[in-house]
């Protein structure tokens, strides 16, 4: 009778560590801010060649950033759905997507790129959460 008792409960304790597991799994991703040098209102602030600089740097880091634990698939949605475009029109999406939204002015400048070109994209990336 304890065998029993004893295997019921190792059983129950595996399911529940199975079904954390699953939680885990399915749970979306949320990005705290992250630390930031920009905030978004001043890319409309910058003059032009600041912002390619600054657009090409950022889209260095975004292509790079499967090191740091972005997976394939993101980067390569990411540099399919740029990759017939130069900086000077990337740095366009990004500025009239953030003059488009004032609301987001107070957030870092890498997320809000990004959620530009993911408006930007057929398909879309993922968007970032403030």
């Amino acid at each position: 009778m304890k065998a029993a008792f004893w295997v019921l409960a190792f059983l129950c304790a595996l399911a529940v560590a199975a079904q954390e597991q699953k939680e885990k799994k399915s749970a979306p991703r949320v990005f705290n801010s992250p630390t930031y040098i920009y905030k978004a209102e001043g890319f409309i602030e910058m003059g032009e060649a600041e912002r390619i600089w600054y657009t090409s740097g950022l889209m260095d880091g975004f292509y790079g950033s499967a090191f740091f634990g972005a997976s394939d698939e993101a980067v390569a949605t990411l540099s399919s759905c740029t990759k017939d475009m130069d900086v000077k029109q990337v740095a366009a999406i990004i500025t009239k997507y953030v003059k488009e939204h004032p609301e987001s002015w107070h957030y870092p400048l890498s997320i809000e790129a990004h959620n530009a070109l993911n408006a930007a994209c057929p398909g879309g990336l993922k968007k970032m959460i403030h």
